[in-house]
């Protein structure tokens, strides 16, 4: 389509004026918009702060993209390696496959080392409105002086974080598994020469269909797969075993010709591990099963599907699958036919029992609360009135909340707390009420959304609505103390997920984007043990673009972004941290990765 077909789109095919605006307001730095056009555009951002704040950093943006033409940007240590590793795979390739006439071999090298030198700088251009310690907002534009001026290298952090399990879904339609453990991250000053976490051995593995959702079990050997149901908007719930080995990456070695710095770094740098044993084999699960197999397992090549070939290279890698796709794990579907609602869905702490929430995929009711106990064939509901979700759990019960009333669209009513037995379904009604309490481990504290509820989607969909998200003090028989609360962050009309790490000491809230639902914000919290008190320590994330799902475990949060990004595909950010300080690492970026929860 021509710039003009662009510049003419109707107001109507818009999701939001400030979609509009902020698409437009981009386009006019590459050409002249339409009269009309321009002249709405200028009257939108003279009454629109946040637009015209985004409007004046796109200009800021564009002036100092344009002063780096004469900066050159330092090369990651690493550089000669990777681009070795890719030589040499060509090379393999190439003599595989000998009646090719035209040597590309070094002319992979030459796209290797441009991608790498452009991916290095445009992977570490600042994310917009990022909140400084002092409570001001830095802007993208000012942000990105560290790029002009900066060239030192932070001394890595030292970490004993918990691994990180993602998905990532390969070209070809395949899924690789893969654990990536971090062993050290890099300040933000050094983030610039960091080495990417290693997401690309993967062990491939058959899903029964597309996976949205993967909950991960405490003992990390099975998971909860929530996935979609071809062209409907039903949900299956599938429980299956994950990997639990991996083959160890061979690096390859560079040619003798490389330069010192290709075999020894006197510099320390940041390294995800893997597992040492190289089987690649999924283990069954440890319950009983009935086979949910797919139809039809995906091949995967012997060879990776990742290198060089005669057409340019997409400075893009995905995970790669390695070898021949596992046996199919067993798999036991223990709901179908369902909508699971929100990102709440969890294992109890000691992994006998999960947990979530769902609406007939027919939209005839609201939703309901449904467990599943180990060992059993299906999932049950354990509320029955249509306007319950669950919220977390509590000294081995189930915490839900449910709208006092039936909400109707746009209709705010107040919201109720309660717990709940999972074996036998009794309820204790709790005094204290807020919508979805977040229950701390160890039962001291519990995040909580308060104010109203409001119904969406003809009264069956619950939403928060007016209210704000707030830490409190949690007590087992009558709830979240609102005299102690700490509010955390606005959040009315915004559906949200919360998390707490294994400690208690630290939590992760994902706020959905008001104009895009398809992703969201995410930041980090730090609560002192002894006070209570809640901070952002230098670092930590604040208002992070991020896919819905993310994980926060043992001294570490990790998320997926939204592909796109600086023209990129998905990538996983690990952010852990120590008495040290806080430190970040990210994969390369690929295909769609769904990180294990």
């Amino acid at each position: 389509m021509s710039r003009l077909g662009r510049a003419t789109r109707r107001a109507d095919e818009w999701a939001s004026p400030h979609e509009r605006a902020r698409t437009r307001a981009a386009q006019r730095l590459d050409w002249p918009l339409d009269p009309d056009e321009a002249a709405w555009l200028d009257g939108h951002l003279a009454g629109c702060t946040s637009c015209s704040a985004l409007a004046a950093d796109y200009v800021e943006i564009r002036n100092r993209l344009r002063a780096l033409r004469t900066v050159t940007p330092p090369p990651p240590r690493d550089l000669w390696a990777r681009t070795a590793a890719a030589i040499e795979r060509e090379s393999r390739h190439r003599r595989r496959a000998p009646t090719r006439r035209v040597p590309v071999g070094a002319l992979s090298g030459v796209l290797v080392i441009a991608v790498v030198l452009g991916a290095t700088l445009l992977s570490n251009l600042p994310r917009r409105g990022v909140v400084t310690p002092e409570g001001s907002v830095s802007t993208a534009a000012e942000s990105l002086r560290v790029i002009e001026t900066s060239t030192a290298v932070g001394t890595p952090i030292v970490v004993g974080a918990g691994d990180v399990q993602v998905v990532r879904r390969d070209p070809d339609g395949s899924y690789g598994f893969t654990r990536v453990g971090v062993d050290e991250v890099c300040p933000a000053e050094g983030a610039m020469h960091c080495p990417m976490a290693r997401d690309d051995y993967a062990t491939a593995v058959a899903f029964p269909e597309e996976p949205e959702t993967i909950i991960g079990s405490p003992d990390e050997d099975s998971a909860v797969v929530v996935g979609t149901a071809d062209g409907t908007k039903a949900n299956n719930v599938i429980v299956m075993s994950l990997p639990k080995d991996q083959p160890e990456p061979t690096p390859s070695e560079p040619p003798a010709s490389a330069p010192p710095s290709a075999t020894s770094d006197p510099e320390p740098s940041a390294t995800a591990s893997t597992s040492s044993d190289p089987a690649a084999t999924i283990a069954p699960s440890a319950s009983p099963a009935v086979s949910a197999a797919p139809s039809a397992t995906p091949e995967v090549s012997d060879e990776p599907s990742n290198e060089p070939s005669p057409e340019p290279v997409s400075p893009t890698p995905s995970a790669m699958p390695s070898g021949e796709p596992s046996p199919t794990p067993e798999a036991i579907a223990i709901a179908s036919d369902l909508i699971v609602v929100g990102q709440t869905a969890a294992f109890s702490p000691d992994g006998e029992w999960f947990a979530f929430t769902g609406r007939p995929a027919d939209e005839t009711t609201g939703p309901d609360i449904y467990v599943w106990h180990v060992g059993d064939q299906l999932a049950r509901p354990v509320t029955s009135d249509h306007r319950s979700v669950f919220a977390s759990w509590s000294d081995g019960r189930l915490v839900g909340s449910r709208a006092a009333a039936v909400a109707g669209d746009g209709v705010e009513v107040a919201p109720e707390a309660f717990l709940v037995d999972p074996e036998t379904g009794s309820e204790q009604a709790l005094a204290d009420d807020g919508w979805r309490p977040v229950v701390a481990p160890g039962g001291a504290r519990a995040l909580v959304f308060n104010g109203s509820v409001a119904g969406s989607d003809r009264g069956r969909q619950l939403d928060p609505g007016t209210g704000s998200f707030e830490l409190r003090s949690w007590d087992q028989a009558t709830g979240a103390d609102p005299d102690s609360a700490t509010v955390i962050l606005e959040a009315s009309g915004s559906h949200f997920d919360a998390r707490w790490d294994e400690s208690g000491t630290a939590f992760a809230v994902w706020v959905e984007d008001p104009v895009d639902p398809s992703f969201g914000r995410l930041s980090l919290y730090f609560v002192d043990p002894e006070t209570g008190a809640v901070e952002q320590p230098e670092n930590a994330p604040r208002d992070e673009p991020a896919l819905p799902g993310f994980s926060i475990g043992k001294d570490r949060l990790a998320w997926a972004t939204p592909a796109g990004q600086g023209g990129e595909g998905s990538r996983v950010l690990i952010v852990a941290w120590t008495e040290d300080g806080v430190g970040t690492i990210e994969t390369a970026p690929g295909e769609r990765a769904v990180v294990v929860r």
